[in-house]
């Protein structure tokens, strides 16, 4: 890959995460990226890495899922370079976005994780955010991994009962 082209598909990168006020998982920014052909896997993983050692984005990992956010470096570069996307490439970033934005939005903002503890057992974290502040960050303790599992798969089915619950018994 040329350099020139490179940059452009990081202007594209750094675009769509200029259009959301939340972090998007690279399973997100992937579908767009590989699955519309602009790129392959390989090479995808490859900018985001790049991107990273670049300081124009931060990733972190909760769950098997990577999350990535646009860094003040990526901002300053998509202003200067944005304008070097043409029309029709943001006009399909957009509808990306906007057609998915309730799906990416509750992705981002309902985490869960789980690690082994020094007691052999799992702690598991779960948090509901808004704006990227936690509502509710909860962290219980579980016998073993796959009962872990469950409890996050479950946890964003009932993040928002629970916290309603929680609510109403302490108010």
């Amino acid at each position: 890959m040329t350099n020139k082209l490179i940059v452009f598909f990081k202007m594209m990168v750094l675009y769509m995460l200029g259009r959301v006020d939340f972090e998007l998982t690279a399973t997100q920014i992937g579908e767009f990226m590989v699955l519309r052909e602009y790129m392959t896997f390989f090479a995808f993983q490859q900018l985001l890495y790049d991107m990273e050692q670049d300081g124009l984005v931060t990733s972190s990992k909760e769950n098997h899922q990577t999350f990535y956010h646009l860094e003040d470096a990526g901002r300053e570069s998509l202003k200067f370079f944005a304008g070097g996307l043409q029309p029709d490439i943001r006009a399909e970033i957009d509808e990306y976005v906007r057609s998915r934005q309730w799906e990416m939005r509750e992705t981002a903002s309902t985490r869960t994780d789980y690690t082994l503890n020094t007691n052999g057992e799992y702690s598991v974290r779960l948090q509901e955010l808004e704006m990227g502040l936690p509502l509710i960050d909860l962290t219980i303790t579980v016998p073993d991994e796959e009962t872990a599992r469950r409890v996050c798969d479950r946890w964003k089915d009932s993040s928002s009962d629970i916290y309603g619950f929680i609510m109403e018994r302490l108010l």
